[in-house]
């Protein structure tokens, strides 16, 4: 900051009135500023303001990882320094990360999108390839799934992270690796493979010094392994990849709450797939905590509230809690947003959720109507993993209901499908507790 301070950068304490009003601030500057006008802006001459610009990108990409306070003043200022200025390098990175935090901190999903295509186009124009990892982490690592198909970034992280590893720019091209390898999982691709790929993806982040990615890598690992049935207990996240205990006294040690997050969740959707509700509501309830002290701008989120809303309907339809109602219904309505801005991601997410919220409320034709056209969107989505689920949900009703035809249809749809995915621990859990 002293440095900033001497390039004639001075930044206030980065309270939330303050980031209120410099994002206000810039609102106001951005507004009748076209894609056109902004790329056409001539190059940043001003020796000053370009090296404040270097030393902003670095301390934005610092503050991406480390969650640092000053990313929103950090952003705010490398995108008034190019229109005032004009363009660098760096602007692409500005703009990326202005990006970033709309889609989560400020709840801007069409602006963010926006931001993000911005930023990729500047980066071509600008020739700044050296700075594709760290443009493509935050613009397809979260911008890009909250408005198209979460499938569709995979390629260009996967790009990033080679490319990346290729200039020397390794801390961003793992962070890549990272994201691509979660984003995997969530699309739903073979377990199989993807457990291999995280394990190279892990050797290389020990061999180059990246601790705490690797420690994401061995929760992702384990997760995928226990799918597959490759451990002695499902429910716990011990095994050939990681000892759960350690890593997560490990994790909370150093106050590392993503990794604590990453732990809970993972246990959480663990534990409701085989049939433990109640300790999968714990899991979800303390991610959720941890969500709660910060707005995350990446896709997890959809996945946590899929998941806890699942969870909420089947303890509510068990126990009548209200509390469990209160919070199905407060998921349905964050997919039921998501679902607008997000088909292709999130509307078998939200048909599934409505189905079960039409079982909850003895409206059964509907539920019916529910299972099946989530089945057929998430069909046409490409999520193989949770097309598995919703057999998996639609056989439970159907069988709640004496219907033991299509009840049996679905259970044996959904083991087929489990298989497909290559999770044969919950396949073959299905087998064995299958009432039929």
């Amino acid at each position: 900051l002293l440095v900033l301070e001497k390039l004639g950068e001075q930044f206030p304490s980065p309270d939330d009135k303050t980031v209120s009003a410099e994002y206000s601030k810039l609102k106001r500057i951005l507004e009748g500023k076209t894609d056109t006008y902004i790329l056409g802006l001539s190059a940043m001459e001003n020796d000053e303001k370009n090296a404040a610009m270097q030393l902003l990108s670095f301390l934005v990409m610092y503050a991406v990882l480390a969650r640092v306070k000053y990313l929103p003043l950090f952003s705010f200022r490398m995108v008034q320094l190019t229109l005032r200025y004009g363009v660098c390098k760096e602007s692409a990175i500005g703009f990326a990360s202005f990006g970033f935090l709309l889609c989560g901190s400020f709840n801007d999903i069409k602006g963010a999108y926006h931001c993000g295509q911005l930023a990729l186009k500047l980066m071509e124009k600008l020739q700044a390839k050296e700075y594709m990892a760290r443009i493509h982490v935050m613009v397809f690592g979260s911008i890009h799934s909250w408005v198209a198909h979460h499938r569709l970034s995979l390629k260009p992280l996967e790009n990033a992270y080679r490319g990346g590893m290729r200039c020397g720019d390794t801390q961003y091209a793992l962070f890549c690796a990272h994201q691509y390898y979660i984003h995997a999982f969530q699309c739903g691709e073979e377990l199989s493979a993807l457990e291999k790929e995280i394990k190279t993806f892990g050797d290389q982040m020990l061999e180059n010094k990246q601790d705490l990615f690797s420690k994401y890598a061995q929760v992702f690992r384990q997760t995928v392994l226990n799918w597959m049935g490759c451990c002695n207990d499902p429910l716990k996240l011990t095994g050939v990849a990681m000892d759960q205990d350690q890593l997560l006294n490990n994790a909370l040690e150093n106050n590392h709450m993503s990794l604590v997050y990453v732990i809970h969740h993972s246990r959480s959707y663990l534990a409701f797939a085989f049939g433990h509700y109640e300790l999968a509501s714990d899991f979800a309830e303390q991610g959720q905590n941890i969500l709660d002290s910060g707005c995350s701008p990446t896709f997890a989120v959809v996945t946590h509230a899929f998941v806890y809303g699942l969870i909420s309907f089947v303890l509510a339809g068990k126990t009548h809690q209200i509390k469990w109602k209160t919070n199905a219904f407060k998921c349905l309505k964050k997919m039921e947003v998501w679902s607008e801005s997000a088909p292709s991601n999130c509307l078998h997410k939200l048909l599934l959720l409505q189905a079960e919220s039409a079982v909850l409320l003895g409206e059964n034709s509907t539920a019916a109507i529910k299972y099946n056209a989530a089945i057929k969107m998430v069909e046409d989505s490409g999520f193989i993993h949770e097309l598995a689920l919703i057999h998996e949900r639609a056989a439970v009703f159907y069988s709640e209901q004496g219907d033991t035809s299509k009840a049996c249809h679905h259970y044996g749809q959904a083991h087929v499908v489990y298989l497909q995915w290559g999770a044969k621990g919950k396949a073959d859990d299905l087998r064995i507790n299958c009432p039929f």
